[in-house]
């Protein structure tokens, strides 16, 4: 690609205050249905590139989603005002970041890192016809230390970390389908304002938490890389996500797919980085919010969607999103 100077870079912003969003009458058609709810817009268009950039403070997390989409060669400037650890995934090309004082750092499609940005600005060159999604969850130093308790080897590696910025994980974590279910759930939100904001930031929660143990097990090499055995725990999760009215346990799915209690237990964690117990919990509660937030079925029914009684089904929901449901459907 040829050299860009400076002043043909464009600066992104990945957190902060903006001082104004883009109307929405302004914003290209083929762009709206990729629109969050209640969240600040700006979209720009040069005759090089066009962005879409979206953002939503989630209680400790800050999302950000860009859309980016480069018609000829073009040079951006990821821009962070404050310090802060920003957990992101990107999907649809590979890049090659420079930040500041930093070797250039290779961000593969479909994967994750948890990073510790300074501020400063970043240089990021992009080839003619690259797409890419970037979504990152934002997190100030300030909050990282409760949210990383539950995980004491994140914990130290983050009271060892050097200063300057710097990348959390060893290596690239790939997005597994557990995590792509989330981040989806999350480009795909259409709820509004409180609703949004309840479901959006468990989805965080989620991810950051997946992440995390996704350490601990880079920490052991526990990782699966046989796609054999990864094909396996794929079918197990899409028979869990699409059978969420049917009572599951370990002894149960062991039968079914011929697989050892507890070889699948570890399997399944190690595959996804959550126990097959939690994604059960967490696949139940998702489908439990979507009905609710429909207003259309009694709770009874609801229950009955993802095999609990009624009573389990509401304390579990209210608990899993923080929230009353009685105060939530007035």
């Amino acid at each position: 690609m040829s050299p860009l100077a400076q002043g043909d870079a464009k600066l992104l912003p990945l957190e902060g205050k903006r001082t104004s969003d883009t109307n929405a009458a302004r914003i290209p058609e083929e762009y709206l249905q990729l629109l969050l709810p209640y969240a600040g817009i700006h979209c720009w268009q040069q005759a090089n590139v066009h962005i879409l950039s979206q953002h939503l403070q989630l209680g400790k997390f800050s999302l950000w989603v860009h859309d980016v989409m480069a018609y000829q060669d073009q040079v951006i400037c990821p821009f962070v005002p404050f310090p802060l650890y920003s957990l992101h995934y990107l999907f649809e090309t590979s890049l090659s970041i420079r930040m500041p004082h930093s070797e250039p750092f290779q961000l593969a499609e479909d994967s994750c890192n948890l990073f510790f940005l300074r501020p400063g600005v970043s240089y990021l060159p992009l080839e003619a016809g690259t797409k890419a999604v970037s979504l990152h969850i934002n997190i100030l130093p300030e909050y990282m230390p409760q949210l990383a308790k539950s995980y004491p080897t994140m914990y130290q590696r983050l009271l060892d970390m050097s200063s300057g910025n710097r990348v959390i994980n060893k290596h690239p974590y790939t997005v597994n389908a557990v995590s792509q279910l989330l981040i989806t759930k999350i480009l795909t939100c259409r709820y509004l304002r409180q609703e949004a904001a309840l479901y959006l930031e468990r989805c965080c929660t989620d991810l950051f938490n997946i992440f995390c143990r996704q350490y601990a097990i880079e920490d052991k090499a526990l990782f699966v890389d046989d796609i054999d055995v990864y094909d396996v725990y794929h079918k197990i999760f899409e028979y869990l996500r699409a059978n969420t009215n049917i009572y599951h346990d370990i002894r149960k799915i062991s039968w079914m797919f011929e697989i050892s209690e507890r070889e699948l237990s570890t399997g399944f964690l190690n595959t996804f980085a959550i126990t097959m117990e939690d994604c059960i919990h967490m696949l139940k509660m998702m489908h439990a919010f979507d009905l609710l937030m429909q207003q259309d079925q009694d709770f009874s029914e609801i229950a009955t969607a993802v095999a609990l009684d009624t009573e389990t089904m509401i304390s579990s929901v209210e608990s899993y999103y923080d929230f009353k449901i009685s105060i939530q459907r007035n």
